[in-house]
């Protein structure tokens, strides 16, 4: 009787086990919905910045990335800052989490800034032991290309430049707020 007991249990084992190596499985929801990731960039070319504009970057594959940016030799990510002043250590902390380490990281920050601003963004990337260049964009942009070009493991943190407005929109806009106060006041 015990031996039987042991017949019928192994029977069962190996029926269960022949069952599960039979079993199939769906290749994913094919459903409305679903998420579908599209890689743009599947060669090994770097990516380079062709020209610094007031709302982004012109970059070597003919794209044009808008806003603040974090740029890898192969990848760009959008760097949530607005200006100088929003950088802080939680934003630089993109940079510390890459392995290998950084060579250096180019920070271009738009056309006005204050060097004490400067101080303390050097002190925050020496805390976290980055080697860094600040500069403006416009210089930021060539000295991120340069180093990309010598093959060294470079990363940027770039801001578009001020948006600066000529004269005659400038007057034009004067023009317009000082009329809209002449209506109100009326």
């Amino acid at each position: 009787m015990f031996f039987e007991n042991k017949l019928l249990l192994v029977k069962r084992l190996l029926h269960n086990t022949k069952q599960f190596h039979s079993s199939r499985f769906k290749r994913g929801y094919e459903g409305p919905g679903r998420t579908i990731v599209d890689i743009t960039n599947l060669t090994d070319t770097t990516l380079l910045i062709n020209k610094c504009v007031q709302i982004g970057f012109k970059m070597n594959d003919d794209s044009l990335i808008i806003g603040p940016i974090a740029i890898f030799p192969t990848g760009i990510l959008s760097w949530n800052v607005g200006s100088t002043k929003d950088i802080n250590e939680a934003s630089l902390s993109l940079f510390t989490i890459l392995k290998p380490p950084l060579d250096i990281l180019v920070l271009g920050l738009e056309s006005t800034y204050e060097y004490n601003r400067v101080a303390e963004l050097k002190k925050m990337l020496l805390k976290f032991n980055i080697r860094n260049e600040i500069l403006p964009v416009e210089k930021a942009c060539g000295v991120y290309n340069f180093l990309i070009s010598e093959g060294r493991h470079v990363a940027a943190g770039l801001i578009p430049p001020v948006l600066s407005i000529p004269h005659k929109l400038e007057t034009s806009l004067k023009t317009l707020t000082e009329d809209k106060k002449l209506i109100d006041s009326t």
